[in-house]
């Protein structure tokens, strides 16, 4: 459209407007304000010098948490409620209709352990908490999982192995580097999320990195996640880091004006790239050098931070993208997070945050966002308060379940229902072995493997993360189907179940592999089904192994419901 209309210039007027960037050539060598504690951080020689750099972040962030307007009023609504997102959510409910109602227990119980750990329970794990009769079982059971500390950072890497574009190595291009082991003991810890970004952007001023650093002096963190050698490589960066920590799509703004969202001008995304190199940027429109440079400037309105500097860029930049008041960082996360548990954002699409498409909870979101910063940006903190609302444990009901077209942004969403969410690769190739084995090892876990089957491609798991991802395909293809009913690999597996001897000399053999796969007890009809399928062929092992087969096979296995 822009060539049709000419190739014409229109990289001034209103566009440009957007950003506010120094227009004078000459600047001071590093503009800083009077805040003692950004004094401390943003100079690299202060920060290098300070002995406790995580008491210095901690009191850093506390500060600029003062500086935050006042938090969303929290609905009230009829009936008590503990959950403030419940209020925010149910205060909408009337416009919608129906009303939904809980899940059940078996259904819970399967989907948070999916959520949290991503396995299934066990037969023991969901009969114990079938049979719980405390009023608090689910708040106790998301306390525990949360605790399992391992498994919840094992189901959490391989998300962000796809975000980070971990152990990339592509024919002549450079690669970014293994995050595999730093991501999962960040999350082990439950390391702040500002301070895992932090580390990622900038690795001089992680604590972690200089306490660990080896022989060699270099820092043990994650290098070259910012990758600046030449100026395309500079704005992969930028794109890259600004979808994934922002939420915002500015790829199309790298060499022209972004065509279809006029906050981000061609300008406003060089000054931002300015922060990542070591150098201003020059604006080069469609592969044509103009000799016009860009001053850098960070592409929000922080108080009391600089706009600009020409020294220790990469610093400024760390600092400014995780401040408590930078108004898309942490709703970034914390709408990644509804995503991850509801299957629709609060806003969507989850890269493409737009001041003209709205949040279907403008509120929710701004009060989430807040009270992830409030509370050290804490992800268990997050996750537990969303896993612990009514809201999230509403039954699935597909005549109420919300659905997101670009073409009609503005539909409200309700999430009277959640939506269903296909298992991950890993999720259901760990899941088939919990349920075949009952046990898993840790080092079996599948995001352990480096190697790409037939299997794992059709469930989705990319080959190279060649591409940044921040979610998989949920599409059903023929082939995914045709792999699991001819696959060799699933067969192995399924068929060298080490239960299925022991079941088929056990009387209750079809509630126990209905408990062991899809984790509740079989319907009367399907207790019939199967029945009949034994009759007809005999208690044998592999008589066990059709019926495991046939249940991984079945969309209820497939999907989180």
């Amino acid at each position: 459209m822009w060539i049709a209309a000419g190739a014409k210039d229109d990289s001034g007027g209103a566009a440009a407007a957007a950003v506010s960037v120094a227009s004078a050539t000459t600047r001071p060598a590093y503009e800083v304000v009077s805040d003692p504690l950004a004094k401390e951080i943003l100079d690299p020689a202060k920060w290098d010098a300070c002995e406790d750099k995580l008491m210095l972040l901690s009191e850093w962030r506390k500060e600029r948490i003062g500086k935050l307007k006042a938090m969303p009023v929290i609905p009230k609504i009829a009936g008590e409620t503990i959950n403030p997102i419940d209020n925010f959510i149910e205060s909408k409910w009337k416009a919608a209709g129906a009303t939904p109602t809980l899940c059940d227990d078996s259904t819970f119980v399967r989907r948070v352990y999916l959520d949290v750990i991503g396995l299934i329970p066990t037969m023991d794990q969901t009969q114990k908490f079938l049979k719980d009769s405390s009023p608090n079982k689910r708040e106790k059971l998301v306390d525990e999982l949360q605790a399992r500390n391992a498994d919840y950072a094992a189901n959490w890497t391989p998300f962000w192995e796809d975000a980070l574009g971990s152990g990339v190595v592509t024919g002549g291009l450079r690669a970014r580097g293994n995050y595999q082991e730093w991501i999962r003991k960040s999350f082990e810890e439950n390391k702040p999320y500002d301070l895992l970004v932090l580390e990622l952007i900038n690795p001089r001023m992680s604590a972690f990195a200089q306490a660990g650093a080896p022989a060699s002096g270099k820092p043990a963190a994650p290098k070259d996640y910012i990758l600046t050698k030449n100026h395309g490589e500079t704005l992969v960066s930028v794109s890259n880091a600004s979808q994934v920590f922002l939420g915002t799509s500015m790829k199309c703004a790298s060499c022209h004006n972004h065509f279809l969202n006029s906050e981000w001008p061609q300008s406003r995304f060089l000054a931002l790239a300015g922060l990542f190199a070591e150098r201003d940027m020059e604006s080069i429109r469609c592969e044509k050098q103009s000799g016009k440079f860009i001053p850098a400037a960070f592409p929000f309105a922080l108080p009391e931070l600089p706009l600009t500097t020409s020294k220790a860029r990469l610093q400024l930049l760390a600092v400014s993208l995780i401040d408590p008041t930078n108004p898309r960082f942490s709703a970034t996360i914390v709408n990644r997070l509804w995503k991850r548990y509801f299957g629709l954002g609060l806003f969507e699409p989850v890269d493409d945050f737009r001041l003209d498409t709205p949040a279907s909870h403008p509120e929710l979101l701004e009060w989430l966002a807040q009270d992830f910063v409030r509370n050290g940006c804490d992800l268990k903190h997050t996750i537990r308060l969303i896993l612990t609302s009514r809201t999230y444990q509403l039954r699935y009901e597909p005549a109420l379940e919300d659905h997101f077209e670009v073409a009609k942004p503005t539909e409200p969403r309700f999430f009277r229902s959640p939506n269903l969410r296909r298992l991950t690769a890993e999720q259901f190739m760990d899941g088939v072995r919990i349920a075949v084995d009952q046990t898993l090892s840790p080092s079996k876990r599948l995001f352990r493997s480096n190697n790409s089957t037939a299997l794992s491609r059709a469930l989705g798991r990319p080959a190279a993360r060649a591409e940044i991802s921040t979610g998989r395909p949920d599409d059903v293809a023929v082939v995914q189907e045709l792999e699991l009913l001819n696959g060799k690999e699933i067969h192995a597996i399924v068929y060298g179940g080490k239960t299925l001897v022991a079941l088929a000399a056990d009387e209750k053999r079809i509630e126990r592999i209905y408990l062991a796969v899809l984790n509740r007890v079989p319907s009367e009809e399907e207790r019939k089904v199967a029945e009949e399928y034994v009759k007809m062929n005999g208690a044998s092992k592999e008589v066990m192994g059709d019926l495991f087969w046939a249940l991984f096979c079945s969309p209820e296995f497939q999907y989180i419901r």
